[in-house]
């Protein structure tokens, strides 16, 4: 089967900045193990380099540097590098404790074998989507990388990210959102708060072309948060196959999702509306009428 943004050029926001530049080298660190993640295969220098667009100097010491601390093998006859069982104890004591009742990455691992096509893992990051994990049942695409920012008003797994807030919240993430990206016709409000209360009523957000051209998400919510706030998970298709395979991947994700986390919980938040009790207040830097931006 013809994999997800396989004939796309990828869209950028911020492009291969997701971070900043203020972090310097902590980015870059973080970055390469992210590829790791994403490309699960030994690595030379000069792979690093080119698909994360470094210097090869730079990187050479950034890559020795987390070998000299334990995060990586390095094999020295075939000069490459590979993350060491230290990295997974990084966050492996949040997947037992959030994700008890099934592992996180089996069950995105499930979803791309079982539609063909790419699964994302987002949270929100301002006035972003932020996506935290990556995989797809084809060989992976180097524009396509955990970190990405897409915009959340226009991405499925942001839709699905502000369904969690008030429509009030909503709105000045939509305003600051506009008021920041001037390559893009500005959001229209009214429309998204209508896709947003669809989406507390059947669970389900889309994207169709409004991100990438050509290409589709479906996504829908985690019955777990993290920290309080919410995660979205979705499946990418190619436009062509959005209404066609639209209510077949609603089902999938609905079956997996209950296969994997209590059936509970995933019935209640397909069912529900997504406003936590407790959901703390979007803040940006003064009222949104000019261009403000979020904090």
């Amino acid at each position: 089967m013809t994999g997800f943004f396989d004939d796309f050029e990828f869209t950028g926001y911020i492009p291969n900045e997701p971070y900043g530049k203020s972090v310097g080298a902590i980015h870059r660190g973080l970055e390469i193990l992210e590829l790791f993640a994403v490309e699960q295969t030994p690595l030379t220098v000069g792979e690093v380099a080119g698909k994360l667009g470094y210097p090869q100097s730079s990187t050479s010491v950034l890559l020795h540097g987390l070998h000299n601390l334990g995060y990586l093998v390095h094999d020295r006859r075939a000069r490459t590098f590979y993350p060491t069982v230290r990295v997974t104890f990084l966050g492996l004591w949040m997947n037992h404790r959030i994700f008890s009742e099934g592992s996180l990455l089996q069950l995105m691992q499930v979803l791309a074998d079982r539609s063909g096509h790419v699964v994302l893992l987002a949270h929100r990051n301002g006035i972003y989507a932020q996506y935290l994990h990556i995989v797809s049942a084809r060989v992976s695409r180097v524009g396509l990388k955990p970190g990405l920012l897409r915009p959340i008003c226009r991405a499925a797994v942001g839709k699905v990210l502000l369904s969690a807030l008030s429509d009030e919240d909503a709105v000045r993430i939509a305003r600051n959102a506009n008021a920041v990206d001037s390559l893009s016709p500005p959001v229209d409000v009214y429309t998204l708060l209508e896709e947003l209360r669809q989406c507390r009523h059947t669970g389900f957000a889309y994207s169709k072309g409004s991100v990438t051209p050509g290409s589709s998400v479906i996504a829908t919510r985690l019955p777990v948060d993290v920290a309080g706030l919410p995660l979205a998970i979705g499946i990418g298709v190619h436009s062509d196959q959005f209404d066609a395979r639209r209510e077949e991947i609603e089902q999938l994700l609905r079956t997996t999702l209950v296969e994997h986390f209590n059936t509970e919980s995933v019935s209640r938040s397909l069912t529900r509306s997504w406003l936590p009790s407790h959901q703390p207040r979007y803040a940006v830097d003064r009222d949104v009428k000019g261009d403000a931006k979020a904090s």
